[in-house]
């Protein structure tokens, strides 16, 4: 921010400008209502001095003005004025010329007001530009001009007007001490609100930063409940379990480097996290060289056993292509399973939204008997894809800690 209070981004300035307008709505219009109370009281006491052939100009002036007010009072609480900077200026140029033409009605009877009109144009001019000083919101470029603009005619007025030079040097003095306070009124609001608004954009950037981070670790509706205070613990009736592995990985440990490992490890799940977003599964987490995830749960998009069966191949085929790559020989395993499980997330500390249950357990080990670059399915998975796959025949198998079970074959 330079001197003029204004932001090297116009998009930030446009922001800013239409931000701080509007919330300076309610102020504004309550010095309007104020102004108008006292247009209405001058008018209403005026006739009890002053002569009325005097007052003529000066009342049809003063219920314009009342008009001009009611009309800003609306004008105010749009969107068009939070835009508009330009109003400012010429809101207050029209209320400079109301004023002259009421100071030029009461010129004649200055004997009943003890105050000539270059008195009452330095009391006009010093209350013009201290309530200017308050209405021109984020427009201190603007004011600035206004302002000297108007300085700059009243000491061309002043100049021509046949009074000794000590008065004349008085009056200039008065209005400039109005002026300089006004100036600094003006910039010192408009600044202090630039900082507020440039902190908070701070803040928001930071906020925006945790929320991506607390949202890559937990699901948004799931970080929103628990920033609720609510204990989070979710039933599912029907969600597809997919438990997928690198096949011979501790063979591959042994034999690749530390960092090689590494790279392939996280080539792989980049990979699977790509293939999770594209067809919607929810991805829980990774066990070792295991990749778990759902189809059907709290944050899956997708809607079940047929989005994680073209999960499976689409990841299955990505693997054979970044073995190719990299010239090692890996290959994957999946299993699937779906049936009923519970989610939640417990602990105090390095929170995660988690899935529980013998479905779970199952697809563990479907995944343990289905063959290298393969996928191999429970008959309730199969069932749940109502067609659209070349499944082998039924096969009974026995899987550990489940006892025996039918499962479905997919090659890919």
């Amino acid at each position: 921010m330079a001197i003029f209070n204004s932001f090297e981004n116009g998009e930030d300035e446009a922001v800013y400008t239409r931000e701080e307008r509007a919330k300076w709505r309610p102020g504004l219009r309550a010095l309007i209502m104020i102004s108008g109370g006292i247009f209405i009281t001058f008018s209403l006491m005026n006739p009890l001095f002053f002569p009325s052939e005097s007052l003529i100009i000066y009342n049809i002036v003063s219920m314009g003005m009342i008009v001009s007010l009611v009309i800003a009072y609306m004008v105010v609480g749009t969107e068009f004025y939070a835009r508009s900077r330009w109003l400012d200026p010429l809101m207050f140029t029209l209320l400079g010329i109301a004023a002259v033409i009421l100071m030029s009605a009461l010129a004649d009877p200055a004997n009943q007001t003890q105050t000539s009109f270059l008195g009452m144009a330095v009391i006009n001019l010093a209350i013009m530009y201290v309530f200017a000083a308050l209405c021109f919101i984020a427009n201190f470029r603007w004011f600035l001009i206004w302002s000297l603009s108007l300085m700059a005619v009243y000491l061309v007025f002043l100049a021509v007007q046949p009074i000794p030079i000590f008065p004349r040097v008085y009056m200039v003095a008065n209005v400039s001490m109005f002026l300089s306070f006004a100036l600094f009124v003006n910039w010192v609001l408009d600044y202090r609100a630039r900082v507020i608004f440039r902190t908070n954009q701070e803040l928001a950037a930071e906020k925006a930063k945790t929320e991506d981070l607390l949202f890559n670790v937990l699901p948004q509706p799931i970080a929103q409940r628990l920033r609720a205070g609510e204990a989070v613990a979710d039933s599912f009736s029907d969600v597809t379990v997919i438990f997928t592995d690198i096949v011979g990985f501790s063979v591959l440990a042994k034999t690749l480097s530390p960092g090689h490992l590494v790279r392939l490890l996280n080539e792989f799940f980049s990979l699977a996290d790509q293939c999770a977003e594209r067809h919607g599964i929810e991805k829980v987490k990774t066990i070792g060289d295991a990749y778990l995830a759902v189809s059907g749960g709290t944050a899956s998009s997708g809607g079940g056993a047929r989005e994680a069966i073209n999960f499976s191949r689409d990841l299955i085929l990505g693997m054979r292509e970044m073995a190719d790559r990299s010239g090692v020989n890996i290959s994957l395993r999946v299993g699937l399973h779906t049936g009923p499980v519970v989610g939640g997330v417990v602990g105090s500390s390095r929170l995660a939204y988690d899935y529980w249950g013998d479905t779970m357990n199952i697809a563990s080990r479907i995944e343990g008997a289905a063959k290298h670059g393969a996928i191999a399915v429970s008959e309730a998975t199969a069932l749940s894809c109502s067609g659209g796959f070349e499944f082998s025949e039924p096969e009974l198998v026995t899987l550990k800690g489940v006892g025996e079970m039918q499962i479905r074959r997919l090659e890919v």
